[in-house]
């Protein structure tokens, strides 16, 4: 009995995931929650590390197979205007602008990042991490789409693992984010060393590797300094948080140092994190229980804060898995979590 329900909720998944086009970033999916008053689209650069094995017949030269082996660059994305009613979504591009040197430690990547941010008269970047179900092209086009939409950042990257980007393939993306983790920990420690203010935000399955690799920087003899994150963005996080054996809370617990406030995205209405909950042996998702849950918790420090938004009521798409970057209203909060608006006066946004 308990296989068959599995398998009838896998077929909703699958077939919700037809109807919407969703479940993950695909590159179709991804505009502007804006429209411009000539609708024109938005064009600007993106940074990325990839452990992707380098493949030119895919979208920005990467395939969906894992390399063991990080390779760096800069691509320009598009992204497409909100369309309007009964008008057909255009779909963002990306094209390689250069690969880049990742260099000892992920130093050269990380050094290229801070001089882009120094030439345009800033000192920060915008690091987004991306969930299963998701290629290259939908990793790069999403973390355009958030800083753009946010006007928030001043340097747009990504840390895209190898995802395969299939809905089936759900056991497998779990396997090669587990294969990240080291690569991203680097990638984190280069950028701190470039005392740049660094927001990450990590959507679904990133938020496992996000955390993941901060608990593994936090047990260094080493560690990278403190509240080298300004902002940690953690949405719809398919992570474990059994309130009897609580993932979440001790992986959130290791990171607190690092990071100077924490956002935590949760939605009962996240079908995907539904069925991620019975994948797991009906251990909870942290993205899936609402606000005002204390064992989701940990305490806030004098500058080390979490706060968790309740973002059940944010538009989404049919499996209500990508409210973060599909809603106008999820969107409008992010840009005030990173102004460091505190959640009080923010209370009204979603």
């Amino acid at each position: 009995m308990v296989l068959m329900a599995r398998l009838r909720i896998a077929a909703v998944l699958a077939f919700g995931a037809a109807r919407s086009g969703c479940g993950g970033d695909k590159a179709e999916d991804v505009h502007s929650v804006w429209r411009a008053g000539d609708g024109a689209p938005i064009v600007s650069t993106v940074f990325y590390v990839t452990d992707r094995e380098p493949d030119k017949a895919w979208p920005g030269g990467f395939a969906k197979h894992w390399g063991d082996s990080p390779s760096c660059g800069a691509t320009e994305a598009t992204i497409p205007s909100l369309n309007l009613p009964n008008q057909a979504i255009p779909t963002g591009k990306i094209e390689l602008v250069s690969p880049l040197q990742c260099g000892s430690g992920m130093v050269g990547i990380a050094s290229a990042i801070s001089l882009a941010a120094k030439a345009k008269g800033c000192n920060e970047a915008f690091l987004y991490i991306h969930g299963f179900n998701t290629l290259f092209n939908g990793a790069v086009l999403r973390a355009a789409q958030m800083v753009d939409d946010t006007k928030s950042g001043c340097i747009a990257a990504t840390f895209d693992w190898t995802s395969e980007g299939e809905i089936g393939r759900y056991i497998p993306d779990i396997e090669h984010s587990g294969y990240a983790a080291p690569l991203l920990a680097e990638f984190l420690r280069a950028l701190a060393a470039q005392n740049l203010r660094i927001d990450v935000l990590g959507h679904s399955m990133g938020n496992r590797l996000l955390l993941q690799s901060l608990s593994a920087l936090a047990k260094r003899t080493d560690p990278p300094r403190d509240d080298f994150i300004d902002q940690m963005i953690l949405t719809a996080a398919d992570v474990g948080a059994d309130p009897v054996n609580n993932d979440f809370a001790h992986l959130l617990a290791d990171a607190h140092p690092f990071v100077h406030r924490t956002t935590v995205y949760a939605s009962r209405d996240d079908a995907v994190l539904a069925i991620s909950d019975v994948a797991h042996g009906n251990v909870p998702r942290a993205g899936h229980r609402p606000i005002g849950d204390a064992k989701l918790q940990t305490p806030n420090g004098s500058d080390h804060i979490v706060d968790v938004v309740d973002a059940s009521d944010a538009p989404a798409e049919l499996l209500g898995h990508s409210y973060f970057a599909m809603s106008y209203e999820a969107v409008s909060d992010t840009a005030l979590v990173l102004r460091d608006r505190q959640i009080a006066a923010r209370s009204d946004t979603l």
